[in-house]
C-alpha cells in the first residue's frame, strides 16, 4: 500500500517573499538637494528730493480731484430733484390729459357711467325734491333714456343748451353740483395743484 509520509499535507505550504537585493557596490549616492542662496536685501532707495516733490504734488491733486468729484455728486443729486420738482406740473397734466383719453374711452363704451356719476352727485346733495339733473346736448345724445330707467331720476332729466361739451349738472334750488367727466377731471387737477379753482 502506497501510504503518504505523514510529513506531507495536502495544505500548501506559504512561501516567503526572497530578501531584498543589497544595492550595488559601486553605486553612487542620491545627489543631494540644491541649496537656494539667502536672497539679496532689497537695495536701499535714497528718494531723489525732485520726486518725492512730484510725488507729494499728485497726492494732493488727487485729493483735490476726489473733492471735486464728491461734489459733483452733491450737485448732480440737487440739479435731479430740481429738475423733478420743475417738471412735476408737466407731469401731472400729462397724466391728467391721458386720464381725461382714457375717461373718454370708458364713457364711449358704457355711457351708463354717466348715470352713476349724477347719481352720486344727487346723494352727494341729500336733495329729494325739486333735483334738476341738466345735461349738455353732447352727453343727452350719448346717454340713452333707457339708461336713466330705474335710477328714480329720469324724469327729472333735462337738457340744458348752455352748459359745455360733456358737462353734467345736478341741481337743486340751493346748490348746483358739475358731475360730468370734465367736472371731475378739474376737481382732480384743483387737488393736484396744477389748476385754477
Amino acid at each position: 500500500m502506497n501510504r503518504r509520509p505523514s510529513w506531507i499535507s495536502r495544505k500548501p505550504v506559504a512561501t516567503r517573499p526572497p530578501p531584498p537585493a543589497p544595492p550595488p557596490v559601486d553605486a553612487a549616492p542620491p545627489p543631494a538637494a540644491p541649496v537656494e542662496p539667502p536672497p539679496a536685501p532689497a537695495p536701499v532707495v535714497v528718494p531723489d528730493p525732485a520726486m518725492a516733490l512730484e510725488l507729494e504734488r499728485l497726492r494732493e491733486e488727487n485729493a483735490s480731484l476726489q473733492g471735486r468729484i464728491a461734489d459733483m455728486a452733491v450737485t448732480m443729486s440737487r440739479l435731479r430733484r430740481d429738475v423733478l420738482e420743475a417738471s412735476e406740473p408737466e407731469l401731472v397734466q400729462l397724466a391728467l390729459s391721458i386720464a381725461e383719453r382714457v375717461v373718454g374711452r370708458e364713457l364711449a363704451a358704457d355711457p351708463s357711467l354717466l348715470v352713476a356719476w349724477a347719481r352720486e352727485a344727487v346723494q352727494a346733495l341729500a336733495a329729494k325734491d325739486e333735483v334738476v339733473i341738466a345735461l349738455a346736448r353732447d352727453v343727452a345724445s350719448q346717454v340713452p333714456a333707457k339708461a336713466w330707467k330705474g335710477t328714480g331720476l329720469e324724469e327729472r332729466v333735462q337738457i340744458d343748451p348752455e352748459l359745455g361739451p360733456g358737462s353734467i349738472e345736478v341741481r337743486v334750488p340751493e346748490a348746483v353740483v358739475a358731475a360730468g367727466a370734465t367736472a371731475r377731471l378739474t376737481s382732480v387737477a384743483q387737488a393736484l395743484g396744477v389748476s385754477e379753482p
